[in-house]
């Protein structure tokens, strides 16, 4: 955004706050989940890092051509017994195309604090949203669309959100083409009605149809053929933190028995080297004595020859 302020440490005031700085509370949904009320706005970047913000051009100023070019500002001036004294109003959608969007509406004296004091609103005011694929067209069963029909009225704006197929995109105003993209929504048709002149009135019923999705009942069926998803990547039936401690026993079994497995193989390996040691030591016995036997061969033989050589002499002798 073209306007930023100096990022100063965070020093939380309230109760949640100080629960989200010693790490209590990890995520948003937790907060979503026990209908905490959010007051301070460091919660949203501190737990929402990849939040984007954009400004939703409400102001208008006359053309040649006798029509009106859209500014971000609506400027309006009162006259007092001093002077005429103006103030500028501010209206900033704020989300992380993922599930999560918030509108807020601000007046400044100048343009820096309309801005400022807008984005903070719509941080305090962020919702989860439901997405899913609920056309009869495309049934993919993804998160590129919305999986109902929804109303939103404020004044005499209605509006009528309807989900579409894959590819069609946002058939949608520019202007709230902002708070859809915010929402993580590609795919979309809309239906408005009454007088859409007043921005702020049709941008704000474009936002209360989004939130009316959150109040539809709904069933498994319903879950399994829109494959409807609330707030960023979490489906509505996922496993609660108990199943979770399940999921991680179960993940270390295998570790477990794959360090059984690593045992015996090592016993195995220790007992076939002791084996051969075994082996190596038979053979080098072998081998010792093998020369010694020998030696006692050409002895014995020595011996039997010399007892024969006496008993031929005295034969001779005698003769």
């Amino acid at each position: 955004m073209r306007y930023e302020k100096e990022t100063k440490p965070w020093t939380p005031k309230t109760s949640l706050g100080k629960r989200v700085m010693s790490g209590e509370i990890t995520s948003i949904e937790e907060i979503f989940k026990k209908n905490y009320v959010i007051k301070e706005s460091e919660i949203i970047d501190y737990l929402v890092p990849n939040i984007e913000d954009e400004i939703i051009f409400i102001g208008g100023m006359p053309g040649k051509g006798g029509g009106k070019k859209r500014t971000p500002l609506r400027i309006t001036t009162r006259m007092h017994q001093s002077g005429r004294k103006r103030t500028l109003h501010a209206l900033v959608a704020v989300g992380n195309k993922d599930g999560l969007v918030g509108i807020g509406y601000a007046t400044g004296k100048d343009a820096l604090s309309a801005i400022t004091k807008a984005t903070t609103q719509a941080k305090l005011k962020i919702i989860p949203i439901r997405r899913g694929c609920g056309s009869w067209e495309c049934e993919c069963r993804g998160a590129h669309s919305i999986p109902f029909k929804t109303q939103g009225k404020v004044g005499s704006v209605k509006v009528r959100l309807i989900p579409a197929p894959r590819g069609i995109e946002l058939c949608v105003a520019p202007e709230i083409k902002k708070i859809i993209r915010l929402a993580g929504i590609r795919d979309l048709w809309t239906k408005s009605m009454g007088q859409t002149d007043t921005r702020i009135n049709f941008v704000m019923a474009n936002f209360n149809a989004l939130k009316n999705l959150n109040k539809l009942k709904t069933t498994q069926e319903s879950i399994k053929t829109t494959g409807m998803t609330e707030g960023p990547n979490t489906t509505i039936t996922r496993p609660e933190p108990v199943k979770e401690e399940s999921e991680q026993k179960e993940t270390s079994e295998p570790e477990k028995q794959s360090k059984e497995k690593e045992t015996p193989k090592d016993t195995k390996k220790e007992d076939a080297q002791t084996d051969t040691k075994k082996e190596e030591k038979d053979t080098t016995k072998k081998q010792e004595t093998k020369p010694e036997t020998k030696k006692e061969e050409k002895d014995t033989t020595k011996t039997k020859k010399q007892e024969d050589k006496p008993k031929k002499e005295t034969k001779t002798k005698k003769e």
